[in-house]
């Protein structure tokens, strides 16, 4: 019979035991179990390139290449019995001088709303201690995901962090400027220390790993003329993608989830085709969400600014004419709130904007008397999403968890006709 998942802090003491046993008993076993001077090392964060339903990208960091990469995993919690392995690859960060190595293993053919059990190593050097992760569910009557974005690393981040994996999702969508690096070599520590948060902090509480979802902010670039590569090279390099700074991923049978590029790395006319593409992709589902790093309606920045007018002149349109349901806004560093909005008017049918990226960075005063503002405070925070059958229920956590302020959107086909 599976073993029921650990609780948070109870699965942390085992992982330390079993290190300490392992250690006095065989010394220098493994590399994966001794490599302790870097603790970014060998911690696995997940993201997907495919179906969320079916797949999982299991990543992890090492000092040196590994004779292998692979990933063995079960259903069952019997890590000398997994009757499943999937071989990854390794790559470096072209300049980073530590030489570090990303490794990652595409897990595919997976079972829908499953957990499974997973290391991660090779024979010849050993394998990591046991972790788990579960798959989205693809028909069922609820799902619940965390957004939130400008996270950096502060003592607002970590009690966000908790509060997030407190709350149980199945992922976290992140939409951008994430360690505040800018794609600066000398700032790796950032990265780091970012990671390492995220592996302690993003651990639900009958113990599973949080798969990550995130969107390009200007903080992963760089001002250098080059490639993209060049110019973000931690975003591309920590995260594989699919090489894209835009993507998108059907979750589920509830949710199209559209994640850009405010024009960091592609400008947004660029996009906008294949943006079309994908709202008309997700036109059967219930509730379509576009993710992206700086807002459309923004809270403190100018309403004139380059790049939100960039972003209503070339994306909004399309945003209207296939009704969103939610943006997710980043950038400002305040909480927001937006009154629906179409046509850049006020619409009881239209998109709800929601954001505004305050999700560890210290909190900017938002503007007063916006005339599409529903509600507005610097107050850091993350956006609890559930969705049920026909509503998705919006829910904004402040780092003391408490919900101070929540907002319901009803399924697309109910809006009545365009």
């Amino acid at each position: 019979h599976p073993m029921p998942l650990l609780s948070q802090s109870r699965h942390r003491q085992v992982l330390v035991a079993a290190l300490l046993i392992t250690l006095l008993i065989f010394p220098g076993c493994s590399k994966y179990r001794t490599q302790t001077g870097a603790p970014q090392f060998n911690r696995p964060y997940l993201t997907w390139q495919d179906d969320p339903s079916t797949t999982m990208v299991v990543n992890y960091q090492t000092a040196s290449l590994p004779e292998e990469v692979e990933v063995r995993y079960d259903v069952e919690a019997l890590p000398e019995h997994y009757r499943h392995r999937a071989q990854g690859d390794s790559r470096q960060i072209p300049g980073l001088p530590d030489g570090r190595y990303i490794n990652s293993v595409a897990l595919e053919g997976l079972i829908p709303g499953t957990t499974y059990y997973f290391r991660f190593g090779n024979d010849a050097e050993g394998f990591s201690e046991e972790y788990a992760f579960r798959t989205i569910p693809q028909d069922s009557e609820s799902l619940r995901f965390i957004s939130g974005g400008d996270t950096r690393i502060t003592s607002i981040t970590r009690s966000l962090f908790e509060k997030t994996a407190a709350q149980d999702p199945l992922f976290v969508v992140i939409g951008g400027d994430l360690a505040y690096a800018d794609g600066d070599f000398d700032k790796i520590g950032r990265w780091d220390a970012w990671f390492q948060h995220w592996f302690d902090y993003m651990v639900a509480p009958d113990g599973r790993l949080i798969p990550m979802m995130h969107g390009i902010g200007n903080h992963e670039v760089n001002n250098l003329k080059g490639s993209k590569e060049e110019r973000a090279p931690f975003f591309y390099g920590f995260f594989p993608q699919g090489g894209r700074s835009y993507f998108s991923h059907r979750i589920g049978s509830h949710l199209g989830m559209i994640v850009l590029d405010s024009a960091h790395i592609v400008e947004h006319a660029s996009q906008a085709p294949w943006l079309r593409e994908q709202l008309e992709q997700y036109s059967d589902l219930p509730f379509i969400t576009a993710v992206y790093h700086v807002p459309l309606y923004p809270s403190h920045r100018d309403f004139d600014g380059a790049f939100s007018a960039w972003g209503r002149r070339h994306w909004l349109p399309l945003f209207d004419a296939h009704r969103l349901s939610v943006g997710f806004e980043h950038h400002d560093h305040t909480f927001k709130r937006t009154k629906p909005l179409r046509n850049n008017a006020v619409d009881a049918r239209g998109t709800l904007y929601v954001g505004d990226g305050s999700m560890g960075v210290k909190p900017r005063r938002p503007k007063k008397d916006l005339w599409y503002m529903e509600k507005t405070s610097a107050t850091p925070h993350f956006w609890i999403v559930d969705v049920i059958a026909d509503t998705m229920l919006l829910r904004a956590m402040d780092k003391k968890g408490a919900i101070f302020d929540q907002a319901e959107v009803t399924a697309r086909s109910t809006q009545g006709a365009s």
